[in-house]
């Protein structure tokens, strides 16, 4: 007979594995979510590699371009209102003379560029330099392929100023000249003659468009007196 009065109660532990993290554990891969590597997949670069970062274009490849732009303007409006190319179009067809195939483009806030299909009224057009358009100044100038239009100078304008009131004795092309020495940038003096058979002189000078036109100077000498 066994005496169980003797034995002593040992408590029963059970000891059970904890499960790993994985997640901080160097190289560990996800054996369920291993997946076989294709041997292509290692060998293909990524698209991207394979286009070039630079394209040198050869010239056949914009003539059309080029064409199109050599019977082109550049210009710009100066006024401060805004400019909506809908409502120039028709205005700029009656004062141009309809140019053929006449279209319009912005090209940045006021500055435009105006294509057309007949070289003549290019020219025309430029020879007309300066143009008003509803109070504003209209500058336009040819199109350059080598020049970038930003740096296109609208500031500086020819236009044709009258002398008015000079003795009909002092109106000479000497005069013209003479007075057109006091201007800066004079291109160009001639005589014009009213229906009225009444001449005067025109002088054509380069002025600043931001700045006033002078009104007139004082003209004379110690036989004749001095004008306005």
């Amino acid at each position: 007979m066994i005496n169980t009065m003797n034995l002593q109660t040992q408590p029963l532990i059970i000891y059970t594995p904890q499960p790993t993290d994985t997640r901080n554990i160097p190289n560990h891969q996800n054996q369920g979510d291993d997946k076989p590597e294709s041997s292509n997949a290692r060998n293909t670069s990524s698209p991207q590699q394979n286009i070039p970062r630079s394209f040198l274009y050869s010239e056949n490849i914009i003539n059309e371009g080029v064409n199109v732009c050599n019977r082109s303007i550049i210009g710009k409006f100066i006024t401060d209102k805004p400019i909506y190319v809908s409502s120039i179009q028709n205005g700029l067809e009656n004062i141009w003379g309809s140019p053929s195939g006449l279209k319009i483009q912005v090209l940045e806030g006021k500055v435009l560029q105006f294509y057309m299909n007949d070289s003549a009224d290019q020219d025309r057009i430029l020879q007309g330099n300066p143009w008003i358009f509803r109070n504003a100044w209209l500058i336009v100038k040819p199109w350059d392929r080598q020049v970038d239009y930003h740096t296109i100078d609208f500031e500086h304008v020819p236009v044709w100023i009258q002398l008015w009131g000079l003795p009909q004795h002092c109106k000479t092309k000497q005069m013209g000249e003479s007075i057109r020495a006091l201007m800066c940038n004079v291109e160009a003096s001639e005589f014009y003659e009213y229906p009225g058979k009444q001449v005067i002189i025109k002088i054509k000078v380069a002025i600043n468009v931001n700045n006033p036109i002078m009104s007139g100077i004082h003209v004379g000498n110690p036989t004749d007196g001095t004008c306005w």
